[in-house]
């Protein structure tokens, strides 16, 4: 009697802890939460609002690269919001010898609304690169974060999740970071809310 009693002690002060989920990781063995579909403006992660010191501020870095040799790309910055609250943005791309023929400038650039990066020139890749991304002090209050994916954003508004190793999302800190997400293609990759059927 004294076990069961203990027991349920312990499961009514586990449950009591954390009413929340506040960080989320997940592995290849995971289902992503999306498979293709459409998305609104409205899905995307939007970024704080720049204040106006650093309103014309644009996050963009271009790098000549070898395509047999390969190469390393990384671009920090950070600004303050209208809030003056400071927000981080981290971009990590690996691409690997053979990735594409030629030499050519590769074009990384942040978006300025949503949590989002535009890779330039549009191209496909004979291997696939790596890319790490994270972004810090986005206001995810309204947001869970079992709801929050990283995805490719097509032209026509539809989405298709990325492999990769792993995703991380913090709410309270307003981090989401993506690990070694397998990239086939240049385009626009970033953090939507999940949407469609739930099934």
């Amino acid at each position: 009697m004294k076990t069961i009693t203990l027991i349920l002690l312990g499961l009514i002060f586990l449950a009591g802890c954390d009413n929340s989920i506040d960080e989320i990781v997940n592995s290849p063995a995971i289902t992503p939460l999306l498979t293709e579909t459409e998305v609104s403006e409205d899905d995307l992660l939007p970024l704080p609002k720049r204040s106006a010191l650093w309103m014309d501020s644009v996050f963009t870095m271009s790098q000549e690269i070898d395509g047999a040799v390969g190469g390393k790309m990384i671009l920090e910055k950070y600004y303050i919001s209208e809030d003056g609250d400071s927000v981080s943005f981290k971009a990590d791309l690996t691409i690997p010898e053979g990735a594409f023929q030629g030499v050519r400038t590769i074009t990384i650039t942040a978006d300025d609304r949503v949590a989002f990066v535009h890779f330039y020139p549009e191209m496909a890749f004979e291997k696939e690169l790596k890319f790490n991304q994270s972004f810090k002090g986005l206001n995810l209050e309204n947001y869970e974060s079992g709801k929050i994916d990283f995805c490719y954003l097509a032209p026509d508004g539809t989405i298709e999740v990325i492999k990769r190793d792993g995703v991380e999302i913090k709410l309270r800190e307003g981090q989401v970071k993506v690990s070694k997400a397998k990239l086939h293609h240049f385009s626009r990759y970033g953090w939507v809310r999940k949407c469609g059927d739930e099934g």
